[in-house]
């Protein structure tokens, strides 16, 4: 059954369960009909049965003689017998007096029970069964002049009538079910196949794409307004955003690709040519310097490409209350160290304490004041400072560098993408440093934000969330 049920398909699945649905009301409403009608017919039966008995017992009565013994005539019991039924007449201590019936019929089954209840006038029927024939009889007692009852007259007729119209009302509900039933399945399955249709069209969608990769396909979302279109509308969604990841990984690859190859052939043109005879010794050193300074360039390249993808691959942050003031002073001392060649200084801090991950926080600071000091012409200034209001500590980094062009600002954030100014004045850059930021800030909660410094410059401002207390 598990097996059946599994390699049906969820249309067929739905067009049998509506279907089964329909026939167990088709039943209970079926079965309702047939006992209503049923009781119907068998009171009706039994009200007409009583009926015709009292009505023979009341004409008997006139057959009484002047001894007080019943003598029914025959031509009595033959008129009342015509009427369908089978008259038994029986004198006051229940002897057969006479008999509708042919002589060679069996007698129909009375009991002393039927006489006490006569007795009584309980208009008593019961079923009985004679010669294969289903009967419904009762007894009424006939009276004469004193209470007492002279005879009584048993009453019988077949049920094949009333058993043959509920043999056809039967039929009539089973042949009307199983028609209804049919065409209910039938319906189902050409209403499930179309309603489902969007679903196929899904499906067919996600393996065209798995076979060809090819993730700008769409699924027809239609104007159906219900839970359908909403599959539709979230599976295009879907399909946007891995096209949109596809894209950016495939430009990720290229990007990533070139950047590796520049500085590993410019490390192999450099060791060939220290492999020269001819080279002098200071040649040979300048040469070996460059190669060093391609591969750290390729070692930062690689640690930027880890830690994002890292990001990507949802590497979770160990938060903690952070004491965001002191990490920015650390940071901006042990950068100072690193750029000589700017003045870089705190211009104020406030006491700031958030919940972050310390390392990613002393990178996210490290990142912006190397950007700062790495785009600032010598003797140029870097200036940090932190401020806290409306619940948000906000970092500043100023610098006096090279600032931003216009058509730069949109893509500050990419991967791998680097400004016309920052690759003019640093062509080495890997392009990778403000896509970490970015990832960090988000990871915490905060936002960043890049514009002109008023006389030159940048500006890098960061608010992130204080703790709370």
């Amino acid at each position: 059954m598990t097996g059946l049920r599994q390699g049906l398909s969820i249309r067929t699945r739905l067009a049998f369960i509506y279907t089964g649905l329909l026939a167990a009301a088709l039943v209970a409403f079926g079965s309702g009909v047939y006992l209503v009608l049923r009781g119907e017919l068998e009171r009706s039966f039994d009200a007409a049965l009583v009926a015709n008995a009292e009505h023979a017992a009341g004409a008997f009565a006139l057959d009484v003689g002047p001894d007080g013994r019943l003598r029914p005539s025959d031509r009595l019991l033959e008129q009342l017998a015509s009427t369908g039924g089978r008259v038994v007449v029986l004198d006051h201590d229940g002897v057969e007096l006479a008999d509708s019936s042919l002589p060679d019929a069996a007698v129909l089954p009375l009991t002393s029970g039927d006489i006490a209840l006569a007795d009584r006038r309980a208009h008593q029927v019961r079923e009985v069964s004679v010669s294969g024939d289903v009967l419904r009889l009762t007894v009424e007692p006939v009276l004469a002049s004193s209470s007492a009852p002279v005879g009584y007259v048993a009453w019988a007729e077949s049920t094949a009538g009333v058993r043959s119209v509920l043999g056809t009302v039967i039929t009539a509900l089973l042949l009307g079910g199983l028609l209804v039933t049919a065409l209910a399945l039938m319906a189902g399955l050409i209403l499930a196949r179309r309603a489902l249709e969007p679903v196929a069209n899904v499906t067919e969608t996600a393996r065209a794409i798995s076979l060809s990769g090819d993730f700008g396909a769409r699924v027809e979302a239609g104007q159906r307004g219900d839970e359908i279109q909403e599959l539709a509308i979230a599976f295009n969604e879907m399909l946007e955003a891995l096209e949109r990841n596809h894209q950016t990984f495939q430009r990720f690859l290229g990007d990533a690709s070139h950047q590796l190859r520049t500085p590993l052939t410019t490390i192999r043109a450099n060791l060939d040519l220290a492999q020269r005879p001819s080279l002098g010794e200071g040649e040979r050193l300048a040469i070996l310097a460059d190669a060093r300074d391609e591969a750290e360039r390729m070692g930062r390249l690689i640690a930027d490409l880890l830690s994002l993808a890292r990001a990507e691959s949802g590497a979770r942050m160990e938060f903690s209350p952070v004491e965001l003031d002191a990490v920015l002073v650390e940071t901006v001392r042990r950068q100072r160290q690193a750029a000589a060649h700017v003045r870089m200084s705190v211009a104020a801090v406030e006491p700031a304490l958030v919940e972050g991950d310390r390392d990613r926080l002393r990178e996210l600071l490290g990142i912006l004041l190397d950007n700062a000091a790495r785009y600032t012409p010598g003797g140029g200034s870097v200036t940090a400072s932190l401020e806290v209001s409306d619940g948000q500590a906000r970092i500043r980094v100023v610098d006096t560098g090279i600032g931003l062009d216009v058509e730069d600002r949109s893509r500050l954030f990419e991967r791998l993408y680097r400004g016309t100014r920052a690759r003019a004045m640093r062509p080495s850059g890997t392009g990778l440093g403000l896509a970490i930021a970015h990832w960090i800030v988000e990871s915490h909660g905060g936002t960043i934000e890049l514009t002109d410094r008023d006389g030159g410059g940048t500006v890098a401002t960061v608010s992130l969330p204080l703790r709370s207390p």
